[in-house]
């Protein structure tokens, strides 16, 4: 077997952490960006559905009073 010199052994070995670290670093960036396109994701539908409901809330408001003045008598205001 051929034997490897100190400084070969010391560039390998460096490059090695570098390497790793390079792919922790990359892993760790993915990561993130994927939470917050899912924090994204989820506020777009949260969003949607509070928009929704308000439009209900509106909706059931002015059936509500539609309804309150039919049932008036016609000679009172």
């Amino acid at each position: 077997m051929i034997e490897l010199s100190k400084q070969r052994l010391a560039a390998d070995n460096q490059f090695l952490k570098i390497q790793t670290r390079s792919i922790s670093h990359a892993r760790i960036v993915s990561e993130t960006e994927r939470l917050i396109q899912q924090r994204a994701d989820n506020m777009l539908r949260q969003r949607g559905l509070r928009l929704a409901k308000e439009a209900s809330d509106r909706q059931a408001a002015l059936a509500a009073q539609v309804s309150m003045k039919a049932r008036r008598r016609p000679g009172f205001k």
